[in-house]
């Protein structure tokens, strides 16, 4: 029967390079050994990790015994697991003993290295006895028994990278409220730390990472998980991949903005895993609150793909600008940016000399299908509230449109009317 291992401690100088190692053909010098380490292993790098950071304290050297020893009180022994740390470590004791070429790197090392003369290791009798406890660590997971290394999820959670921690934190979030299976999110955490990576996929989503140590979110979790719920259905599908650019993730922002269903308000920022706002346990405030500034200018999917097959160039990307611009700090900026874009639009359809509020006729509307029995007052007021704002932001020296919330509304009356205003500029195209 095999004796159990003992823990012992060890001189450094009493250790030699195993010559059998599985790392190598068998040698038969120690120089060889250190050698084809250092050509091989990177023992250069190991070293200056040791030297700058200590031994691992959660690893050992094993050892078994090296038949030539003397007696008991010299007795040397061959490392069987360490091989690696032990050669580096005799480098910085003696650079000397390094290859030629590498000598000069070895030798500035190991300046100021005070060196490591003991070392906690475990005595096997033989190689047999020890080769078991080799497997579990250099074969792989073997079915359980082996080391299993980090997925990339359990890395990130480990090292608490900033890069990964929001996407980390929202897949946890989305398998813990079954918005997706633990089978389904495997291996897709580079993919969504690519989109969320990105302020404007944040912006959309209502993602908010001013605290470092936690993810927040600043929409309702009604909001939220509607939202999640679009982008993990998209993941799954392959429509959003790690391959895409970043043109591609802030048009992918934009179609997020434009998910139906979304109440478009700003909550104060909550931990993601916060209740639903109305649910068990709160009391209803005796005043509603005031709905909350909305963000953006809306974005409708289907106008841009409309004027992308107009045109890909002037009419696509003004539209995407106004829509992607935050509306509380630039509305004045977004006023005139609007106003071009209806003066762009209406030319492309054949406007010319008069101000796009009076191209847009009764006439033209009833042509449009707009024209209701009621008339089409809202979006006569929505068109000349536009081109007056436009206009007065522009030319004059104080005034300005400061209304951001009208401009949205006005925006989103006249989409209708734009999408038509699209087709009638590519029957004339």
């Amino acid at each position: 029967m095999t004796n159990p291992p003992v823990n012992m401690i060890v001189e450094l100088n009493r250790i030699f390079l195993d010559p059998e190692n599985p790392r190598h053909e068998p040698c038969e010098t120690q120089g060889e050994i250190i050698e084809f380490l250092c050509q091989n292993e990177n023992i250069y790098q190991l070293a200056k990790d040791i030297r700058e950071h200590g031994l691992n304290p959660l690893e050992l050297f094993a050892l078994i015994p090296d038949d030539e020893g003397l007696d008991d009180d010299k007795e040397t022994f061959f490392v069987a697991e360490g091989n690696r740390r032990i050669c580096a470590l005799k480098l910085l004791d003696d650079p000397e003993l390094a290859p030629s070429k590498y000598r000069k790197v070895f030798e500035a090392a190991s300046e100021g290295w005070e060196g490591i003369s003991t070392l906690s290791c475990v005595f096997f009798e033989d190689r047999k006895a020890v080769d078991l406890w080799l497997r579990r660590i250099h074969d792989g997971e073997q079915g359980g028994i082996g080391r299993r290394k980090w997925n990339a999820d359990q890395s990130a959670r480990h090292s608490g990278d900033k890069k990964n921690k929001v996407a980390l934190a929202v897949l946890d979030y989305a398998e813990e409220n079954q918005l997706i299976s633990g089978e389904d999110r495997k291996g897709k955490l580079t993919t969504v730390q690519r989109y969320f990576v990105n302020q404007e996929v944040r912006e959309a989503m209502g993602i908010d990472v001013s605290n470092p140590d936690k993810v927040y979110r600043n929409r309702s979790r009604k909001d939220f998980d509607l939202l999640l719920t679009k982008f993990l259905d998209d993941l799954l599908k392959g429509e959003v991949h790690s391959r895409s650019k970043k043109a591609d993730i802030q048009a992918y922002a934009r179609e997020i903005r434009a998910v139906s269903g979304q109440s478009h308000q700003e909550i104060p920022p909550e931990p993601l895993d916060a209740p639903a706002q109305g649910g068990k346990g709160k009391k209803r405030k005796r005043r509603p609150q005031k709905p909350k500034f909305i963000g953006y200018l809306p974005y409708d999917q289907d106008v841009m793909d409309a004027l992308e097959d107009l045109g890909r160039y002037k009419l696509p990307h003004l539209y995407s600008s106004i829509c992607n611009i935050k509306l509380e700090s630039h509305t004045p900026l977004l006023a005139i940016g609007a106003w071009a874009f209806m003066e762009s639009l209406s030319a492309k359809a054949g406007r010319s000399g008069a101000a796009f509020s009076a191209f847009f006729s009764k006439q033209r509307l009833r042509n449009y299908g707009l024209a209701t029995e009621k008339g089409d007052k809202s979006i006569n007021e929505a068109l000349n509230r536009l081109a007056d704002a436009g206009n007065v932001t522009k030319h004059h020296k104080t005034a300005a449109l400061f209304s951001g919330e009208q401009l949205a509304n006005d925006m989103e009356t006249l989409t209708p009317l734009i999408l038509k205003c699209i087709e009638e500029a590519k029957g004339d195209a």
